[in-house]
């Protein structure tokens, strides 16, 4: 039986899943993540992790599926937008994980709008400012934080991580591109050098670009030991999270729209006008290509910090108990809680 595994960081928690070739789910894992706001503005993960969870979600879809590693074809990991991980030349994380509800880097967002203007950027990148794209972080770190910007080998997201843990390549899908911003030229997939030498940026810290479709490697002697499969499984080139959530609910033509409610919430709408990323309406939303073609396919994704962060909130700030009795989700015995209160609660919205 041929077995297939996606792997997916978002901003809450990391999950797999085990697939059959006909698409039949077999296991599914999940594992919540810690999230970490040391200063006001910053939201991180301790990139030191990544690995370890990767690792023992495989482990568990495995096990609960009782299947052997040498039944599972390939792998693909997908992850929340914009993230940053940033390597040495050992591939060892140089500092903690930006997730995508960092909001650090405001001044210099203001320094680009000075110096390299808003309008420009928009009209290479098809990305507002205001939504912390990786470079931006690149450039906050350079300035407050200079001797981790000279340790950094590459800039990676959450899922470029994983794959480079999986495979020793450092790569980004087009979709996670996008992400990048700034520099990254949406129109023609490409990162722009002369924008990259008005930055004082080298290209050499920025992962190869692929397909998401494309094999990039197999996974090593040294991975297979960590993670449970075997070496030489393959690994493909992944995806965006919510790229990946959409195919899945089967969004696959010009027109279809989905939405998701994660750790945030968005929708996006899949078309093939390049020209609306660009326009008036469109610098109010994120662009990035969709699954179906990255060459010539988009989605349009207007975005709110506020999802399930906040009933995360909920749990942690007025019902931390109930994380701790017995198996049952402390989102379910909220639930519970919720459903024996008389309709109405006393007029209480």
């Amino acid at each position: 039986m041929a077995g297939f595994i996606g792997l997916d960081f978002g901003t809450g928690g990391a999950k797999a899943c085990l697939m059959a070739a006909d698409g039949t789910v077999l296991s599914y894992a999940f594992e919540e993540l810690a999230i970490i706001h040391e200063h006001s503005g910053w939201s991180e993960h301790d990139a030191h992790q990544y690995w370890p969870v990767a690792c023992r979600l495989v482990h568990r879809c495995l096990h609960d599926a009782a299947v052997s590693a040498a039944d599972v074809e390939g792998i693909a990991v997908s992850s929340a937008l914009p993230s940053m991980v940033m390597v040495d030349r050992s591939g060892a994380p140089l500092q903690r994980a930006y997730n995508l509800m960092d909001k650090r880097a405001v001044a210099i967002v203001e320094w680009l709008k000075e110096h390299i203007g808003d309008e420009r950027i928009f009209h290479l990148s098809g990305y507002r400012l205001e939504d912390h794209p990786l470079l931006v972080n690149v450039l906050w770190e350079r300035k407050n934080r200079p001797q981790t910007f000279a340790q950094i080998d590459k800039v990676l997201t959450i899922d470029g991580y994983i794959t480079f843990k999986l495979t020793g390549r450092a790569v980004c899908h087009y979709f996670a591109a996008a992400f990048y911003g700034v520099a990254y030229d949406l129109r023609n997939g490409v990162f722009n050098e002369q924008m990259l030498d008005e930055l004082h940026l080298s290209p050499q810290i920025l992962p190869e670009l692929v397909q998401c479709d494309d094999i990039i490697g197999a996974i090593s002697a040294d991975a297979a030991a960590d993670i449970g499969l075997e070496a030489g499984t393959l690994v493909c080139g992944g995806q965006v999270d919510c790229n990946a959530s959409w195919l899945g609910a089967g969004a696959t033509e010009i027109g279809d729209f989905q939405s998701n409610l994660g750790t945030v919430g968005n929708f996006g709408i899949i078309h093939q006008n390049s020209d609306f990323n660009f326009s008036a309406v469109g610098r109010l939303m994120i662009n990035f290509p969709y699954t179906i073609n990255s060459a010539d396919t988009f989605v349009t994704v207007p975005t709110t910090l506020t999802g399930g962060q906040c009933l995360r909130w909920i749990r942690d700030q007025l019902a931390p108990h109930l994380r701790q009795k017995g198996q049952k989700s402390a989102y379910d015995q909220l639930t519970d809680l919720a459903a024996a209160v008389p309709a109405g609660c006393d007029g209480l919205i």
